[in-house]
């Protein structure tokens, strides 16, 4: 039985510093490439929590999340490395993003007055960009129709450079392909970010991320969610209803009416009058601001991002590199041996067993098991971990897949940072989304938040889930 997880453990070429993510099905940590010569790199890596019941179905989820995703070779979509094998265990592999989640960049900008147009655009165009790539992806056989259908806040992570990146294609479906991962009518997704063919349990293809696109730039641009509602069902009944969308000048006075008309065709509840392609919409993005594009819209970009999180930047660095000091002071004590497992396989996809208990109250192995050896002070790395754990909570998301009767959630909840310094912008118009989750429907990641096991933690300032 493989040992449960804990900051220093070893999977294959890789050392675990710290979780930063943790849903009911799988935790995500921050890691480093183990390399010759000392060479190392920080990594993503995310792992399954024991699940015996629904162990195989979970295994093909991850093994067919790695393959999609290490298809797509562009800027604005999280990389996939590797998918490995330690001891009974499945990991996936992924570059480790120097940023932060798209809904927590907005709750700061929130406090601000929100996100000025121009960048709230140039966000979403990389986004669109990374969309079209995925969505072009083809094999020897032809294109395979893949369809991301998680487009949300959680599922974007913007650099401190201003570089907006997708991820977690958990539940991606390449929709020219056969599959087992979904079955007929079951829906995947976070109902407040899903077209109404996608709520509906209808095939479901580009045009559904197209339709999730659009509410994201329709909220980062007016501080609303388009089918705001106080509860689950309202949103439902908003987003499958036939009455469109609220115009977004209903919120901000003033609003661009090129900028407008491209929200209208995004949030058609017709998908036959959507842009047919996400490139379709970045396009006319690009020619409603094309102040947004260029060099102009990535100087204000980065800018935006150098005020808006530039202390958590700095405390984020310095948060890492005490932990790999802490990691590099365990390992010359002699705790744990680096030596990768001999079965380690790096490239396997196929289902393996994954039996051990789960982190959280996970029982203590008899004393004959126990390592005696002696350990350095619990003090010093208890202190470098909580450190770590309070810059990294919101950094990452993984995604949750909890089946009900009619619908499996994949929410994940952020850590709200400190308020912003004083700085002169120009703000938008701005308040955080009314919640429109339900208990029964949807369930959030629990982001560790102190060298304490990972616990839950209240919604991120998204609002809409």
């Amino acid at each position: 039985m493989p040992a449960p997880l804990q900051p220093h453990s070893i999977l294959g070429r890789y050392q675990l510093l710290v979780p930063v993510a943790r849903g009911g099905m799988g935790q995500v940590w921050l890691a480093r490439l183990q390399g010759a010569r000392g060479f190392r790199r920080l990594v993503a890596i995310k792992t399954l929590l024991p699940n015996e019941a629904d162990r195989p179905r979970l295994e093909a989820m991850l093994a067919e999340e790695a393959r999609l995703a290490a298809l797509v070779h562009h800027a604005n979509v999280v990389h996939t490395l590797e998918l490995g094998e330690h001891e009974g265990l499945l990991y996936l592999v992924m570059e480790w993003v120097d940023g932060e989640p798209l809904g927590f960049l907005q709750t700061r900008a929130a406090e601000r007055g929100g996100l000025p147009l121009g960048v709230a655009v140039s966000l979403v165009s990389q986004l669109l960009a990374g969309l079209h790539a995925a969505h072009e992806l083809s094999d020897e056989a032809g294109l395979l129709g893949v369809v991301h259908r998680d487009v949300s806040p959680h599922n974007v992570l913007v650099t401190y450079e201003g570089v907006a990146k997708l991820l977690d294609f958990g539940i991606a479906k390449a929709t020219e392909q056969p599959s087992g991962n979904t079955g007929t009518g079951e829906i995947k997704g976070k109902f407040s970010y899903m077209a109404p063919e996608q709520i509906l349990g209808e095939m479901v293809d580009r045009r559904c991320d197209v339709f999730a696109a659009g509410i994201l730039l329709y909220w980062l641009t007016t501080g609303q969610h388009p089918f705001k509602h106080h509860n689950t069902a309202g949103v439902i009944h908003a987003i499958t209803g036939s009455a469109p969308a609220p115009v977004a000048s209903t919120h901000v006075s003033g609003f661009p009416s090129a900028l407008e008309r491209v929200l209208v065709k995004a949030l058609e509840k017709d998908r036959e009058q959507r842009y047919a392609t996400a490139e379709e919409m970045r396009s006319a993005l690009e020619q409603a601001m094309p102040g947004a594009f260029g060099d102009s819209g990535r100087s204000s970009l980065r800018d935006f991002m150098a005020r808006a999180v530039g202390d958590r930047r700095i405390a984020r660095g310095e948060a890492i590199r005490r932990a790999q000091l802490t990691a590099d002071r365990e390992n010359e004590s002699g705790a744990r041996s680096l030596q990768p497992a001999s079965s380690q396989s790096a490239s396997s996809l196929g289902a393996i067993s994954i039996s051990q208990p789960a982190p959280d109250g996970a029982p203590s192995p008899p004393a004959a098991a126990r390592d005696t050896r002696q350990r350095p002070p619990l003090g010093p790395w208890l202190a470098a971990t909580a450190g770590v754990l309070l810059a990294l909570g919101s950094v990452l998301s993984v995604a949750v897949r909890e089946q009900t009767p009619f619908y499996r959630s994949a929410t994940t909840g952020v850590a709200r940072g400190a308020s912003l310094p004083s700085a002169p912008t120009r703000p938008v118009a701005s308040s955080a989304p009314p919640a429109a989750s339900s208990s029964s429907a949807a369930s959030s990641v629990a982001v560790p938040s102190s060298a304490a096991p990972p616990m839950n933690l209240p919604k991120s300032g998204s609002g809409v889930e």
